[in-house]
């Protein structure tokens, strides 16, 4: 996923491999749609390709993503956003890496619940706020270089030299491996409730 700029939302819940809405206001604003298979695995890439966002003035501006991934097969998932507001509420998926670049805006993601098997993330924040809620029974670990903006690890143990692991992580059978690369504004990583 590729979004210029607008608002992103992804979440699970399509019957098929990925279901939703695509709406904006003018041709510049348009995502390109494309798909390819080989074998057994298969690439869906949705992005802005026109580089120049003019239409982004104006009250009437739209450019709103509302993407369902289905949860019946494992997802490599690689999102990209310019400025927009992204709110990925990843619960239920069958995750086998995250791939997140934030460019501006605020970002949501949530990676909270029941996880069956360990993934990588890799982070790579900008200008904006940054929740990352994580799960409580999977070990979490994360390394994070520092920005210039504020973060802050609530219910996560520090480990020293920007490494910071929660309390399942020692013990647990299914581990998330998060790479945080921390920009400008606040990024906060939170345990789930």
């Amino acid at each position: 996923m590729n979004i210029g700029a607008g608002k992103l939302d992804i979440s699970e819940g399509a019957k098929e491999w990925l279901e939703g809405d695509l709406e904006y206001t003018s041709d510049n604003l348009k995502p390109n749609v494309s798909y390819k298979q080989s074998g057994k695995k298969a690439e869906i890439v949705i992005e802005h390709t026109n580089k120049k966002f003019s239409d982004l003035k104006g009250e009437n501006m739209k450019s709103s993503w509302d993407l369902q991934l289905t949860n019946k097969v494992p997802i490599d998932l690689k999102v990209n956003t310019g400025a927009s507001e992204t709110h990925l509420d990843l619960q239920g998926l069958q995750l086998s890496g995250l791939n997140v670049n934030v460019g501006v805006g605020d970002t949501t993601i949530d990676l909270s619940g029941d996880w069956k098997k360990g993934f990588d993330v890799q982070l790579s924040m900008g200008v904006g706020k940054s929740t990352i809620i994580l799960p409580k029974d999977a070990g979490v670990q994360i390394k994070s270089s520092k920005g210039i903006g504020q973060s802050e690890f609530r219910g996560f143990i520090s480990m020293g030299d920007g490494v910071y692991v929660n309390e399942a992580f020692e013990n647990a059978k299914v581990k998330i491996n998060v790479s945080a690369e921390l920009g400008i504004g606040k990024a906060d990583f939170i345990i789930e409730d």
